[in-house]
């Protein structure tokens, strides 16, 4: 009579191998026979958790489809999640939206239905589950979290003469015959910009720290 060793190596090879083509088989046949099962999994799978509160991947795509933000997924949900945080800040300070913000949140409404066409636009909508006051709000929220940087880190952003003039030799090269007089307030921009990023970065970084942060991509 002839035994089956359970216990050898090469029969539990055989057995795992055989499971494994199985599963691979189960995967295929998925993919080929039901992309919308495969799509369903992908599009509710968590990106990433703040405090207790879920990123869902559908937000990443969202921001992704509607041109909100740029870049990797990763990089999407990064600026997802530092949204969120500064967001939950302007809500301390109670920094809500004016009625000119609410002209500018119809407006960039508006350029996002331009630059995707009315056709691509509608179908993104019914393809993401959403209506136009789910992008409204999306927008409202970033046009509140840009208030509060002007609140909180603009604010204290000054930049002295000084500054100014020391870019300017630095850079001397750049400007040619131009005078300072001429670049002053492009200057000034240019470094207003750098330290509100600096600012803002740390900041940024202080809030992270306090956080309870996840990111799953």
């Amino acid at each position: 009579m002839y035994y089956v060793d359970c216990f050898s190596d090469s029969f539990y090879n055989a057995l795992m191998f055989s499971r494994f083509r199985l599963a691979i088989c189960i995967a295929l046949c998925i993919i080929l026979f039901y992309p919308a099962i495969l799509y369903a999994v992908v599009f509710n799978n968590i990106a990433g958790v703040i405090d207790g509160e879920i990123i869902p991947y559908w937000s990443v795509l969202i921001e992704k489809a509607f041109n909100l933000t740029g870049g990797s997924d990763k990089e999407v949900l990064q600026k997802i999640i530092d949204r969120r945080l500064l967001l939950k800040e302007a809500e301390k300070f109670k920094i809500t939206e004016t009625s000119q913000d609410n002209k500018n949140i119809q407006k960039v409404l508006q350029d996002i239905k331009e630059s995707l066409g009315e056709d691509k636009f509608n179908r993104l909508l019914q393809e993401y589950e959403l209506k136009e006051t789910d992008l409204l709000n999306l927008i409202k929220n970033r046009i509140i979290v840009e208030r509060f940087i002007d609140f909180r880190i603009n604010f204290f952003v000054v930049v002295s003469d000084d500054a100014i003039k020391a870019y300017y030799n630095d850079h001397r090269d750049e400007y040619g015959d131009k005078v300072l007089d001429d670049i002053s307030e492009q200057i000034k921009a240019i470094l207003f910009k750098t330290e509100s990023n600096r600012r803002l970065e740390d900041y940024l970084d202080q809030l992270r720290r306090n956080a309870k942060i996840s990111i799953n991509l």
